[in-house]
């Protein structure tokens, strides 16, 4: 056990060690059904690992079996209100603090309240890197990830007084509702995004989008992508020549790119020698959109300075009848289109001549620019929400560290 017994940041009016304990003892431990019973079209549904996530339980895509074979299952393993499901097999952990029962469970770890140990605080001590670690270490040499109910039963853990543990439960269930709706407020976000580029881009066979701004009328004008746009490859410098390397030019990885609308930076550099010995090229900062080519294709990115890529992409700079915010937003059509006409035995690939072949509809610049700025207004919210809810999550992280043992 941890030879600490008391953790860094406590609440007021709390003092003494924590004392040991092992979950099987103070808690009923148990798992759901082994077996594989029959799915139906219709019935209840049958929770394993993939419904257990961060936001709870995700019933979407959920197996149905029969009124029989749900009470067979919770002969062993009825799910109650307050109990805590984890996952045991593929994802380990991911625990959930149950609302309602009313379904069955298969290879997933059931913990019921007794008397020593509160849910709700046992509840943050699994979501800690406390629980992580034992878990990793119970999984070393296994390629399956898997947690057997007498690893889960055998967890030792430290543990303080109820009326501690009550509040430590309250406490971080104050900060999961407040994670919570910040999720739920950036994927409102992303959802309008989604909804806005249906209605604002044509659909196909289509000349003019179902929403506009006003002022604009008539039908978009087809294009083609080779001619509006110069289509750029990269390249790599010798990696075992140093003069090549750690100069000031960006050189970017297909793996730098998607998160961010922006590419303000790449982690590895190149020298002016490295590009000239090469075939990347520079490309323009604000007028070109990266784009990557092979392996993950049609993850996207507005180069803010001149940079190079490597091989696996095929970027573009954007002429003069086109707004590149409108290009980037763009972007969600230009990947169909290029996973639809990717080719390769090794992997994956979409090449420059089938890419300026693709054929897409663009109304007048003016308009592109009003769209342009929408779309980027929009983005903008979504990466500040992202941001938000990634430091909720990193308040948490370190909040668990500090608040247990």
């Amino acid at each position: 056990m941890n030879k600490q017994q008391e953790p860094r940041l406590r609440f007021k009016g709390f003092t003494g060690a924590w004392e040991d304990r092992i979950l099987g003892k103070v808690s009923d431990v148990r798992d759901g059904t082994h077996d594989s019973p029959i799915y139906q079209n219709q019935g209840i549904p049958l929770v394993t690992s993939k419904n257990l996530t961060e936001n709870g339980l995700d019933f979407s895509n959920v197996s149905l079996i029969s009124q029989e074979d749900y009470e067979e299952i919770n002969k062993r393993s009825k799910v109650e209100s307050g109990d805590i499901l984890l996952g045991l097999i593929g994802t380990i952990g991911k625990p959930v603090l149950v609302k309602a029962g009313g379904y069955a469970i298969k290879n997933v770890g059931l913990i019921k309240e007794l008397l020593e140990v509160k849910n709700e605080f046992l509840l943050p001590l699994l979501q800690s890197n406390i629980f992580e670690t034992y878990v990793s270490r119970k999984n070393t040499g296994n390629t399956q990830k898997f947690l057997a109910l007498d690893g889960l039963r055998s967890f030792e853990f430290l543990a303080p007084s109820l009326p501690e543990q009550t509040h430590l439960g309250l406490f971080f269930r104050r900060l999961d509702n407040q994670i919570a709706e910040s999720r739920a407020v950036l994927e409102k976000s992303r959802q309008l995004k989604k909804a806005m580029l249906a209605k604002m881009f044509p659909t196909n066979g289509e000349k003019i989008p179902e929403i506009r701004f006003k002022g604009f009328d008539g039908e978009w004008e087809s294009r083609k992508l080779g001619i509006e746009v110069e289509i750029i490859g990269g390249g790599t410098p010798d990696t075992t020549n140093s003069a090549y390397w750690n100069g000031d030019i960006d050189w970017y990885s297909p793996t730098e790119i998607g998160e961010a609308a922006y590419a303000n930076g790449s982690v590895k550099k190149i020298t002016l020698l490295g590009l000239q010995k090469s075939s990347a090229q520079i490309l323009p900062a604000n007028r070109t959109v990266l784009f990557t080519s092979r392996a993950s294709i049609g993850d996207m990115a507005i180069l803010t300075r001149d940079g190079a890529t490597n091989q696996g992409f095929q970027s573009f700079v954007v002429g003069e009848r086109l707004d590149v915010y409108f290009l980037y937003t763009m972007g969600f059509k230009i990947k169909d289109y290029a996973l639809k006409n990717a080719s390769g035995s090794t992997f994956l690939e979409i090449s420059k001549n089938t890419l300026s072949q693709m054929e897409f509809f663009a109304p007048s610049l003016k308009e592109q620019t009003a769209i342009g700025n929408f779309f980027r207004q929009l983005d903008e919210t979504i990466a500040l929400q992202s941001a938000e809810v990634e430091k909720l999550n990193q308040l948490k992280k370190g909040l668990l560290a500090a608040m247990l043992v």
